[in-house]
């Protein structure tokens, strides 16, 4: 761009200084003017440029992951379908790929007066892949105590048990699924050499927050019991009774039993470290109209250091139709120590 005056406004200045000197100062002002606006359209373009150009090479900040970790394992020392409640598998909000592997550990030992000794420990294991859940337990109680505080007298069995569990979940929406369940038990306390339960069943999540679980579940159980020597044929007051040949009458090995499984589940995240849990299931026998068995679990869980978490459980059985001189209702408390792996 060019700023200059015309020839002739020079010539008239010198024809007529007074009137050239006017029309030059304004031929100038014309000039600086053009020359000012010029400069501010460009000024303004390069930062329009510059502001579009930046906007364009910076990507939006991603946003960090929500996803939460349940705390660990509520502990319990008793399974599904062996006279315990059933729980139901942990639904995520969105499905996904999950890994999870954790031991538990408890003990009490007594001395002096009263002398004893109480183990309890199990592991869990979960595998999900899309729409499939593979989950397992393995638990085991053990206990000794002396009858008397006599200091030479030995301590006897009390307590001893393993159980075993392996289920399968597959989520067919967000509220619904339908499962599989195998739980083996050896009890001795309670004349078991093998108690077997086979549980098919489908599961409705009624409600199912990071917070907040409420599940209810139907099904069938089998139940395979196979007896050991001492599942014989008792008295009022747990006596054997003899024959005619003075000898134990045995019961049969075997009993199968075939029972309607109605269960129920609620647990709660507190916050961040604490969860409560708590679990009713009904199971009543197709076959005989007094057999059936109610068992109530209730439990809290809380973490202590990163992936060392205090679980304390109480689980209530009752057996309405138990073997001669077996009761029918049996408690367990526990108190342990839980560490999740992954």
């Amino acid at each position: 761009m060019q700023w200059r005056c015309s020839g002739e406004a020079v010539e008239r200045y010198w024809r007529s200084r007074s009137s050239a000197r006017h029309e030059l100062a304004r031929c100038m002002q014309r000039s600086l003017a053009a020359m000012h606006r010029a400069i501010a359209i460009v000024a303004i373009t390069t930062a329009s440029l510059a502001f579009v150009s930046s906007a364009a090479a910076t990507e939006p900040a991603i946003p960090e992951g929500t996803a939460t970790q349940d705390p660990v394992s509520s502990g319990t020392q008793e399974l599904d379908g062996q006279g315990t409640f059933g729980s139901a598998a942990e639904k995520p909000e969105e499905a996904g790929d999950a890994l999870e592997w954790d031991l538990s550990f408890g003990a009490l030992i007594a001395t002096g007066n009263a002398r004893l000794r109480s183990l309890n420990g199990g592991t869990n294991f979960l595998l999900r892949r899309g729409r499939h859940q593979l989950s397992a337990s393995l638990l085991g109680n053990y206990g000794q105590a002396a009858p008397d505080p006599n200091p030479d007298t030995s301590l006897e069995l009390t307590v001893g048990n393993v159980q075993g569990r392996a289920r399968y979940d597959l989520f067919l929406s967000d509220h619904w699924s339908l499962f599989g369940m195998v739980t083996a038990r050896h009890d001795p306390f309670q004349f078991l050499d093998l108690r077997l339960n086979v549980d098919p069943g489908a599961a409705w999540y009624v409600v199912n927050t990071p917070k907040e679980r409420i599940v209810l579940e139907a099904g069938y159980d089998f139940q395979y019991d196979v007896r050991n020597d001492e599942a014989v044929v008792r008295d009022d007051a747990g006596m054997e009774v003899l024959d005619a040949d003075g000898a134990v009458m045995p019961l049969p090995g075997t009993r199968v039993t075939h029972a309607v499984r109605l269960a129920g589940s609620y647990a709660n995240t507190l916050n961040e470290a604490v969860t409560f849990r708590t679990n009713l299931e009904y199971l009543q026998s197709v076959q005989e109209a007094l057999r059936w068995r109610l068992n109530w679990d209730v439990g809290v869980a809380a973490t202590l250091y990163k992936s060392l978490a205090l679980a304390t459980t109480f689980t209530l059985r009752i057996d309405n139709d138990p073997l001669p001189g077996v009761r029918s209702v049996d408690t367990v408390t526990a108190v342990s120590l839980v560490y999740r792996f992954f």
